[in-house]
């Protein structure tokens, strides 16, 4: 690498907190993670799980630096309905059917999107938590432990498609090593092949290296995944294309607190929907889950950059921004200028 940047905790620290005062009013799910152009610094703080989590820095030249935040704990559906429900918008829409809504309890109605170019959802469960949207809502299973394991069967049946394990290459997330993810996936996952549903590789992050538990991270995890799931019999049992999954999933944030230029993250987020694709070897690629950090202009302008370069590549099947909530994508319930220019 051309540079590596070392950051002290007590700076990033006050860089998180100022972020997370400013960007997103509503802890449950703050900043994540974020892959900066020449140099990687990973930060991870709570996802849909019952309790609060640490956060975990990972920084370039393979050091890791840890700290804590106080996270709220985010409420986790228990069950719920597991009805397909019909996209609002044609595949020529704004996005070419690709554009998505990423959202959770806190977020208000998604009706407020509904004559836009959004036709899909998620909420990083297997349960809807706005049951009444009309956009198809895609369950995920977001680790193999109780509670997101309790109603997967229920909530996953009628569905067309099936996200799996939030970032098990972070500590913080569903932290799982290659070895567990696969063995879970053929028993938890890979069963719901069938009939036409297509399933989803383990979502990953955008970082490189390994964390602090060892576990490679980003692409290098997925392509671990893909190859020892294509290795194994049980995982590709009687399909035509020997494949362990229809598409691959991938996440990304930009710099901390903005601190990179827009096209330093425009950079960024390219080269990582390159990596993906390459990765993806001929799978769909999806990103449920990617975000600019900083003012609304630096993100717009980062929108109206990358989401031609996204709806243009056939590869990129589905991408949803981070997040349907006031503060970010929307304004007193109701779509703001950045939520606008995401829907289109």
């Amino acid at each position: 690498m051309s540079r590596n940047y070392r950051i002290s905790s007590l700076f990033l620290l006050s860089s998180l907190l100022s972020t997370l005062t400013a960007a997103n009013p509503h802890p449950q799910r703050g900043n994540r993670h974020r892959h900066v152009a020449s140099s990687v610094v990973e930060t991870t703080t709570n996802a849909p799980i019952i309790a609060a989590q640490p956060t975990v820095t990972q920084l370039a030249g393979g050091g890791s630096d840890l700290t804590t935040l106080p996270i709220d704990p985010l409420p986790t559906t228990a069950g719920g309905n597991s009805r397909v429900v019909s996209s609002s918008s044609s595949s020529t829409s704004t996005g070419g059917g690709k554009r998505g809504l990423a959202y959770n309890s806190s977020s208000p109605s998604l009706s407020s999107f509904s004559k836009t170019g959004i036709t899909w959802s998620h909420d990083w469960n297997s349960a809807p938590s706005d049951s009444s949207s009309q956009f198809m809502f895609v369950p995920t299973l977001w680790s193999d432990q109780s509670p997101h394991s309790d109603n997967w069967d229920q909530n996953a049946a009628g569905h067309e498609y099936l996200m799996s394990f939030n970032e098990p290459d972070i500590v913080a997330q569903a932290n799982m090593d290659v070895n567990s993810a696969v063995d879970k996936y053929k028993s938890l996952v890979f069963p719901k092949r069938t009939g036409g549903v297509k399933i989803g590789a383990p979502s990953v992050t955008s970082g490189f290296g390994k964390n602090e538990a060892g576990i490679p991270m980003g692409t290098s995890w997925l392509s671990q995944f893909l190859d020892q799931c294509n290795d194994d019999s049980s995982c590709q049992a009687n399909l035509p294309d020997h494949s362990p999954s229809d598409f691959v999933s991938g996440h990304w944030y930009g710099c901390p607190g903005g601190s990179c230029t827009v096209q330093d993250d425009i950079n960024s987020f390219n080269k990582y929907i390159s990596d993906l694709v390459s990765t993806a070897q001929d799978r769909e690629v999806w990103i449920p889950e990617f975000q600019r950090y900083g003012d609304v202009d630096g993100q717009k302008q980062f929108l109206e950059s990358v989401l031609p370069t996204l709806d243009s590549n056939s590869a990129v099947t589905h991408y949803a921004y981070f997040m349907v909530v006031d503060g970010i994508m929307t304004t007193n319930g109701q779509p703001n200028e950045l939520g606008r220019t995401f829907a289109g």
